[in-house]
């Protein structure tokens, strides 16, 4: 028999038909074949579909680069952290769009903000990026507000 699923990687969805044969032996033979067959099938395909994804398969550090020279302003952040807050809400209120990367969101979170340490020298958050320059921390941004050097940065 052949069924098709869908496994939701990300934001991607990575479809296939898998195809089960069932037989008369045990059903613990049964049920271990037919699993062994759907992560088979679900691994293959799965690379093939998101073969081109950098996301998937870059190490921390290629995945911190990729992001910071993805967007004039990035800023990498966590959720829950007032100082983060603040500096998105600085951002928000200048109406410079940021691309936010909320670390405790990702299940690499801890190996990015790492990765962050060896190419920023900052080992706390807000991390901020502009134009694929290290501006620094909350303090930093704020700073930079009021004394126009972020507007420099950003050419407005």
């Amino acid at each position: 028999m052949k069924f098709p699923i869908a496994i939701v990687l990300g934001a991607t969805v990575a479809t296939s038909t898998v195809a089960f044969a069932f037989s008369r032996g045990s059903s613990a033979s049964r049920s271990g074949s037919l699993l062994s067959n759907v992560r088979n099938n679900c691994a293959i395909n799965s690379q093939r579909t998101m073969g081109a994804s950098t996301a998937l398969r870059a190490s921390p550090a290629e995945f911190a680069k990729a992001e910071i020279a993805s967007s004039d302003v990035v800023i990498f952040s966590k959720t829950y952290c007032p100082y983060c807050t603040a500096t998105k809400q600085l951002f928000s209120g200048m109406n410079i769009p940021a691309k936010v990367i909320e670390l405790d969101n990702m299940d690499n979170g801890p190996e990015v903000q790492a990765a962050l340490l060896d190419i920023s020298g900052q080992r706390t958050v807000p991390n901020v990026f502009i134009k694929g320059k290290h501006l620094g921390g909350n303090d930093d941004s704020q700073a930079a507000a009021r004394s126009g050097k972020l507007q420099e940065m950003l050419g407005v």
